[in-house]
């Protein structure tokens, strides 16, 4: 399992949603709290931004080594700020190789994505079959073998067929659903940024246990806008658990909702 952050609000400094906090992003990559498997996050860290709210295409980084591995990325990213950001850790689902391809957020025409999950068997059963539902343009735009890229480029191609985001994740996750056998199960928490906030589908199919999501409005971290992070980033009692099955919508006014599924 990954462990990650989204926030949507007024401009705020990246460092401090990846440091910030008595229990922070960074601190997860070695002592998470909630991981359904694994037990610690030491496959590569990304994160995105928008550094105003007229930004269509985020800043980005990725690097396939555990976070704590160069200090300086403290000073880098306290240095930037944003009014949309995702920050991730990897976790790498076995079978997937640990390269800088596959670390998250993946960014593209001005969205940014994460997955929290898997789809079971990937590359063996479903990789070719998901992939064969691609634009022509998407299929064309792959660059590795994860899940996450796959499941991406299928969001933009619902979008680009005129779903709202919130409807576009819905379909590829009944997608991966409808490929599923019987005794098969995906978590599967799909995060989606543009410059205008961030669109959440906390889904599981099959049965399987969800991933730990909570949202946090005027956190410590960062008071200007809502927070959502895999696990509470302090012991403030502000963080509040995402249902399964919710669509978390944040947008750069700070406000945020969570529709149940």
């Amino acid at each position: 399992m990954c462990r990650l952050v989204a926030y949507a609000g007024s401009s705020t400094p990246v460092g401090a949603l990846v440091f910030g906090g008595s229990h922070s992003l960074f601190r997860q990559s070695w002592a998470p709290r909630e991981l359904l498997s694994g037990s610690i996050n030491a496959d590569g860290y990304g994160a995105a931004w928008w550094p105003r709210s007229e930004a269509r295409e985020p800043q980005q980084l990725r690097r396939a080594e555990p976070i704590w591995y160069d200090p300086s990325v403290r000073t880098l990213l306290d240095g930037q700020s944003g009014t949309v950001v995702q920050a991730t850790l990897r976790n790498a689902t076995p079978g997937l190789p640990v390269d800088r391809v596959g670390v998250l957020p993946i960014v593209l025409e001005g969205w940014a994505f994460s997955l929290n999950g898997w789809v079971p068997a990937f590359r063996e059963r479903h990789m070719r079959a998901l992939r064969s539902h691609l634009s022509d343009a998407r299929y064309s735009a792959l660059t590795g073998v994860s899940d996450a890229e796959t499941l991406f480029l299928l969001v933009l191609d619902e979008i680009e067929g005129g779903r709202e985001p919130s409807a576009a994740l819905q379909s590829v996750v009944d997608r991966v659903e409808d490929r599923l056998a019987p005794d098969e199960s995906a978590p599967l928490t799909l995060v989606l940024s543009s410059t205008s906030g961030v669109d959440t589908l906390h889904a599981s199919v099959g049965g399987s246990p969800c991933n730990s999501l909570y949202i946090a409005e005027g956190a410590t971290v960062a008071p200007g806008g809502a927070v959502l992070a895999s696990e509470p980033l302090d012991d403030s009692g502000r963080w509040e658990a995402v249902p399964p099955g919710s669509h978390v919508r944040q947008t750069i006014d700070g406000r945020v909702s969570v529709t149940p599924g």
